[in-house]
């Protein structure tokens, strides 16, 4: 068992943040964008810092010495993919932005081989270029003026490159920083970045509305859709690796698809279909190894 729980601990984080989609396209018009992020990092660090402040303390010096590249890390999971996300969500269906999250491996593949000379074969490369196709055709074959784009698809996009540069600058965490301290410095200037954010307030935000559902679904994004997944995940990149992590992406759709359907009454319609079916079928090409390669990697 304790070889094969980094695959079943990583089921968990596509469902979590699944939920975070339906979270965010149903709460769309009652929370900001900026605001939502920043609250429910800021009761993800309240939770955090009982467990996390001797660890952080003691390892502070690894963190001072490394603040550049987990700086980096730091803005492009916390402090930007939700604000980025929930954007998106204002505008398009939870269905249409999970399909485009579902992408996220591609991207992965595709910036190893731009950034970290990571091999391209023709296989990857067709694989790239069909998923990129469905992504495309999803966007724009839901509109009806001809070559328009909704910007909140485009917002998505944004979000799902910002998470898939992440991923493979993971690699780049240094060894000696457990990840509960790294986990705690990347949500600490999370929240500093939101909230610098939301004092400046471009985007007009109206005050967190206190009622008991709103509480309720930043409840639910600190604790599982932050926390938990963000746990899971960093585990899961750490014992098997950014490009076989993030193959569990595309289980999102899936159960994306039935909580929309529970909780939003979206359904699936046909470029839902012939984008999804693109998109999984270039995952396949991208992320599946030739028989040489596993020969080469058992050797």
């Amino acid at each position: 068992m304790g070889r094969s729980w980094p695959y079943v601990v990583l089921l968990l984080p596509p469902l979590f943040w699944a939920g975070n989609f339906i979270v965010g396209r149903a709460f769309s018009a009652e929370l900001g964008a900026i605001t939502m992020s920043f609250y429910r990092w800021l009761l993800a660090l309240c939770l955090l810092a009982p467990f996390a402040y001797s660890r952080v303390r003691k390892e502070l010096p690894i963190i001072l010495n490394h603040l550049p590249i987990l700086t980096v890390l730091a803005l492009l999971s916390v402090a930007s993919f939700n604000v980025l996300l929930y954007l998106g969500l204002r505008d398009t269906e939870a269905t249409n932005a999970l399909l485009i999250n579902s992408s996220i491996p591609v991207w992965i593949v595709l910036f190893g081989v731009l950034f970290y000379n990571d091999s391209l074969t023709l296989r990857r490369g067709l694989g790239i270029l069909v998923s990129l196709f469905g992504v495309s055709f999803l966007i724009f074959s839901g509109q009806s003026q001809g070559l328009t784009v909704n910007p909140g698809d485009l917002w998505v996009i944004s979000s799902s490159i910002g998470w898939a540069l992440y991923s493979l600058t993971l690699r780049k965490k240094p060894s000696d920083l457990s990840g509960l301290g790294f986990l705690a410095y990347i949500v600490l200037f999370g929240v500093c970045f939101n909230g610098l954010l939301l004092v400046i307030n471009p985007l007009d935000e109206a005050p967190l509305p206190m009622t008991l559902d709103t509480l309720y679904a930043v409840g639910y994004v600190a604790i599982f859709a932050s926390l938990g997944a963000y746990v899971c995940w960093n585990y899961g990149v750490g014992q098997l690796g950014a490009q076989v992590a993030g193959q569990y992406i595309h289980l999102m759709p899936f159960y994306g698809v039935l909580l929309a359907s529970l909780f939003l009454n979206e359904s699936l319609s046909y470029h839902h279909w012939v984008a999804g079916g693109l998109i999984a079928t270039g995952l396949i090409l991208a992320l599946r190894q030739s028989p040489h390669a596993l020969a080469s990697k058992s050797n």
